[in-house]
């Protein structure tokens, strides 16, 4: 059986035996001593200072976690599950922020808003859920066959017989013939991926909903074999015809499922790191995908506009590129810049800057200049201390700054809206 650990980001963990009567909250939980020392390890190996940072104080030792979320195994019996901290004050409902901002995502827009309504159940279940959606869909078409080379002991003969291994096989079998040849079956690498995938989630500890579905697709794949060699049949799956298209997504699920690998790159060789997102990536995404869905009609919108340079030319050249998260033009062609910053800020003290970078309004200021661009906007996630926009900030009378709260609770449409005036 599998124990989750839910935490916020940023939230901290310490070990129950250092204090008395110690009681979890989303922000702090306390652990076993040999829990504790499983993360310590894992913050001074291979995860370095990523994903954790350690502390120690008047003997008390305690790991605070970073803005990474979604899942990371710590042993085979623990994983740690992170969710995203902002105005949502349980699991459940930062669940269902994360995978709202998931969505936006190529890999995961199977994720639907049946998946959000069950936001009370772990993440890697929800997970699963999606995986046997897709998988029960692909079911539902049939099982794709493909032409697969057999060598074996026949009592016919059909294609090729191979006459040396037929002699050292058969030599005192003369009612049998070894041959090579190709059959159209549904025991192809994909099937086997698959298979294989069923038969590692059936021994997790899930609702029993989703045990029983685990079990009723298993039951389907009875006459296919479980892959002896996974990394073989990926790269064969990788290399299918077009016919096997529809495979693609369940294999991406799988190889996650089967390696504990995430989809997005990490640097080190800690084989375990599992569905794992920066938060500022993610929070990046979403907010831009939003913006192309819901300002599109009325405005012209660029992701990640690469037109401009600090620099404009140096030995012939260009240098420093710009790179806004969000360029709008107006219909009578205004120019708005939009930067998003995973950043919890604090509307109610102005004396410390609200806890905005210096950097970051030096970067907004660039890129107004450069785009000739009229007003500037910083997205934070609206938090419980930033819950309206700030006053605006004036660089000089031609260029303005707005800071707005990002309200992840609330729909995408009417956030973007709100934004946009």
């Amino acid at each position: 059986m599998i124990k989750t650990i839910v935490i916020s980001e940023f939230g901290t963990i310490k070990k129950a035996s250092d204090y008395d009567s110690p009681v979890d909250s989303f922000a702090e939980i306390f652990v076993a001593d040999n829990v504790f020392l499983r993360i310590k390890e894992l913050v001074f190996g291979y995860a370095n200072d990523t994903l954790f940072s350690y502390s120690a104080q008047r003997g008390k030792e305690q790991i605070k976690v970073k803005n990474y979320v979604g899942l990371i195994p710590i042993s085979e019996t623990i994983q740690i599950e992170i969710l995203p901290k902002s105005t949502a004050d349980s699991p459940k409902e930062a669940r269902r922020i994360l995978l709202k901002m998931l969505q936006k995502i190529p890999s995961y827009q199977a994720l639907a808003k049946a998946h959000l309504a069950i936001s009370n159940l772990p993440l890697l279940e929800i997970y699963v859920k999606v995986f046997l959606d897709e998988l029960e869909r692909l079911l539902s078409a049939g099982l794709g066959r493909n032409y697969e080379p057999i060598e074996a002991n026949e009592t016919f003969i059909k294609g090729k017989v191979l006459v040396a291994e037929n002699i050292h096989q058969n030599m005192l079998k003369q009612h049998t013939v070894f041959t090579s040849y190709d059959d159209f079956i549904h025991d192809i690498p994909q099937n086997r991926i698959l298979k294989s995938c069923l038969h590692r989630l059936k021994n997790y500890s899930f609702s029993n909903p989703t045990i029983q579905r685990i079990w009723q697709n298993l039951s389907v794949f009875d006459e296919i074999s479980l892959s002896t060699n996974l990394n073989q049949d990926f790269t064969r799956s990788t290399t299918a015809s077009p016919h096997f298209e529809r495979y693609d997504n369940l294999l991406q699920w799988a190889w996650v499922f089967l390696n504990e690998q995430s989809f997005l790159p990490f640097s080190g060789n800690y084989a375990q790191i599992s569905l794992l997102f920066p938060m500022e990536v993610l929070f990046e995404n979403y907010v831009g995908k939003l913006f192309c869905k819901y300002a599109q009609s009325d405005y012209h919108v660029r992701l990640q506009d690469r037109r401009k340079h600090l620099v404009s030319k140096h030995r012939e050249n260009a240098r420093f590129r710009l790179i806004p998260d969000i360029v709008v033009e107006t219909h009578a062609g205004e120019i708005w810049i939009f930067d998003t910053k995973w950043k919890l800020i604090d509307g109610s003290k102005p004396k410390q800057n609200y806890g905005i970078e210096q950097a970051d309004l030096y970067q907004m200021y660039a890129y107004g200049k450069k785009y000739q661009a009229r007003k500037l906007f910083l997205i934070y996630p609206a938090n419980e201390n930033f819950q309206q926009p700030l006053e605006v900030f004036d660089y000089d009378e031609d260029l303005v700054l707005h800071v707005m709260p990002f309200e992840l609770m609330n729909e995408g449409e009417a956030e973007v809206r709100k934004i946009l005036g």
